[in-house]
């Protein structure tokens, strides 16, 4: 079988992190499962539902990506395979699963647990 994988999260600038991750809780059901905050100010939250919010609030690209977070089967060996692509480079200052791809995409990996990329994968949505 070819090597699979999944998205985990997928992580977006936003302008105004509070109203945001209110609109989410409220209208969608995604609960705060972590936050991440600096001298009292909320910078990141994780919602349950695999969106995370990063705020931006003087940023003009607010509301794009942030990075992906991806679930792979072999962490070390796709780690490996990416970074001898050209122009795909390790993130400095960053864990070694951090990545970004020429064109800036980042990506952030996480090594599967046993069985959690057929069963999310086994998921159907019609």
């Amino acid at each position: 079988m070819a090597r699979q994988s999944y998205l985990e999260h997928s992580a977006v600038t936003v302008r105004d992190i509070e109203w945001s991750k209110n609109f989410f809780e409220k209208i969608l059901g995604m609960t705060e499962t972590r936050r991440k905050e600096k001298d009292g100010h909320l910078k990141m939250v994780w919602l349950k539902g695999g969106v995370q919010l990063v705020a931006a609030p003087e940023d003009y690209k607010a509301g794009q990506g942030h990075h992906l977070g991806i679930v792979v089967e072999d962490m070390p060996e796709v780690l490996r395979e990416m970074l001898a692509v050209k122009g795909v480079h390790h993130i400095e200052g960053k864990p070694e699963k951090w990545v970004q791809l020429p064109d800036g995409l980042t990506l952030e990996l996480f090594q599967e647990k046993p069985g959690a990329i057929q069963n999310v994968l086994n998921i159907e949505v019609k």
